[in-house]
């Protein structure tokens, strides 16, 4: 058995960034970008009109209120051949070309036009509400440096100059299989002694947060055979979740299936409650989690073990938890020889976090889960938490 900071450790050895690939830029939120982008237009292309209004040359304005003469109108996307002269204007909409011979425009609301004359209410300063060629984006100018986690804004950029596909990291593709003789599916009858499968749905949703695509392998009974079948099956996957049939007792067969198969094992048992009988091993490129299958052991076994292999895999930057220090609202004895993980309702009052343990009946209480924001956590060795303590935290809440 090893502890949680070495196997945290070994899990990110064995998982290296997937190679890159070339996808379309709609599809490339929340990837890394494997290279520098550069544009290859200026932007805006050409001058144009940042207001409804009227283009003209400022000089014939200085003495407003003033009439001047419109010569015609340019909607966005015009083309417009006529050049602007003295004492004369253009009606022009937001983002359209400005007419040469013009270098300003003035807004539609200090305006009053009858047939073709205008009458200007207010001077307007030379390049007034102009938007000119380039002052956003030069012509090769690098516009997104590479190892940017793209965000709908870079999409927006991507499109901006041009820009179809673009490289990003690999993107892992993740099976998840359930195993138990007990375990049915939603939706069916629930016959005695029977319950309905939870961690299936749980770690499929956990893994569509992380912008994965889980494959469901089904529910495999406490049957080598029938094991080994659908475990084949989540090998040829980059990432294979197993939940269940990895403890101790006489039906846990997946790691003893998992080693028929030729997956070489990294460790068995980690030093952390729950969730202490985790499973890690690897057969090629692909990564195998036997997890506990108790609901908070299942949540908690994703959330600071798959989840920064999944970050590692996708070439994240920064793959391990994220521990943050808060106060422990009530006193609670803790045992020791495990780091345990407590779920908490996390508050913040005046920026501090306050920690309030939930009343949890073992890593089976799925409903204490429900309501928490987080895990507490208390080393090994402490045999007790004080009411008001300095102690770890990590949520998957916005706070």
């Amino acid at each position: 058995m090893i502890e949680y900071e070495e196997a945290l450790k070994l899990i990110l050895k064995n998982s290296g960034p997937l190679p890159p690939e070339e996808i379309s830029i709609e599809d490339s939120i929340g990837r890394i970008l494997k290279e520098d982008v550069y544009s290859a237009i200026e932007m805006p292309p050409f001058d144009k009109a940042a207001m409804d209004g009227y283009a003209l040359r400022a000089r014939d304005v200085n003495n407003a209120p003033t009439r001047l003469r419109c010569i015609g109108l340019i909607q966005a996307g015009d083309i417009f051949k006529k050049k602007l002269n003295g004492a004369e204007c253009v009606k022009i909409m937001t983002g359209a070309p400005l007419p040469a011979g013009a270098e300003s425009v003035v807004m539609v609301e200090d305006t009053l036009q009858s047939g073709d004359s205008v009458l200007i209410k207010k001077t307007v300063k030379k390049g007034e509400n102009v938007c000119f060629k380039g002052e956003d984006l030069k012509r090769r100018q690098r516009v997104i440096e590479q190892g940017v986690k793209i965000s709908p804004a870079h999409v927006a950029v991507l499109a901006t100059v041009g820009r179809r596909f673009v490289r990003v990291s690999g993107k892992p593709q993740a099976a998840v299989l359930n195993t138990g003789g007990e375990i049915v599916s939603t939706g069916s009858k629930l016959a005695k002694n029977k319950i309905y499968n939870s961690n299936g749905p749980m770690l499929e949703a956990l893994l569509k947060s992380d912008n994965i695509k889980p494959s469901f392998l089904g529910i495999a009974k406490d049957d080598p055979g029938e094991l080994r079948s659908a475990i084949k099956q989540g090998l040829k996957k980059d990432m294979l979740l197993v939940s269940g049939g990895v403890s101790m007792g006489d039906y846990d067969l997946v790691p003893e299936v998992l080693a028929s198969l030729g997956v070489r094992k990294i460790f068995h048992k980690v030093n952390i409650k729950p969730g202490k009988p985790l499973f890690f091993g690897v057969k090629n490129k692909t990564l195998v989690f036997g997890i506990p299958g108790n609901p908070v052991s299942n949540f908690l076994s994703y959330f600071v073990f798959v989840r920064p292999a999944l970050c590692n895999l996708m070439g994240y930057q920064y793959c391990e938890p994220e521990f943050r220090e808060g106060l422990a609202a009530k006193k609670i004895i803790t045992k020791t020889g495990r780091k345990h993980f407590f779920p908490v309702k996390i508050t913040k009052k005046e920026n501090q976090y306050h920690l309030a343990p939930l009343n949890c009946h073992g890593s089976a209480d799925i409903m204490a889960l429900s309501g928490a924001d987080g895990f507490m956590v208390a080393d090994k060795d402490r045999q007790a938490v004080e009411k008001n303590s300095k102690m770890k935290f990590i949520t998957w809440k916005i706070i």
